[in-house]
């Protein structure tokens, strides 16, 4: 576990996450930022939270992103789709690695 350090975090996220040419900032969205499957953004997210020491238990990943859905269970993501989500930043990252916890929910 590393000591949070905000400039450390965002150059972690850039090296290791980066998908552009543009350095990761603390006002980034996932959404905007990261094209990623929500598989992908379960391991990035796992991963920061280890890396930096966040205790998750109250972490919702579905009070974020749309959870991903087989062909069939289209009803299931009907009722989804005009579900309202939270923005997730990679300053709520940086501020609940500060805290050893997730602020957020």
């Amino acid at each position: 576990m590393l000591k949070p350090d905000e400039q450390e975090l965002l150059d972690y996220v850039t090296n290791t996450y980066g998908q552009c040419d543009k350095p990761a900032q603390k006002d980034w969205t996932f959404e905007e930022h990261f094209n990623f499957f929500q598989e992908e953004l379960e391991e990035m997210l796992f991963d920061l939270f280890t890396r930096y020491g966040i205790e998750h238990s109250n972490f919702n990943i579905d009070d974020y992103f749309m959870p991903e859905f087989y062909w069939w269970q289209f009803k299931l993501k009907k009722e989804w789709q005009d579900r309202q989500f939270k923005t997730l930043t990679l300053g709520m990252i940086i501020e609940s690695a500060k805290a050893g916890r997730w602020l957020y929910d």
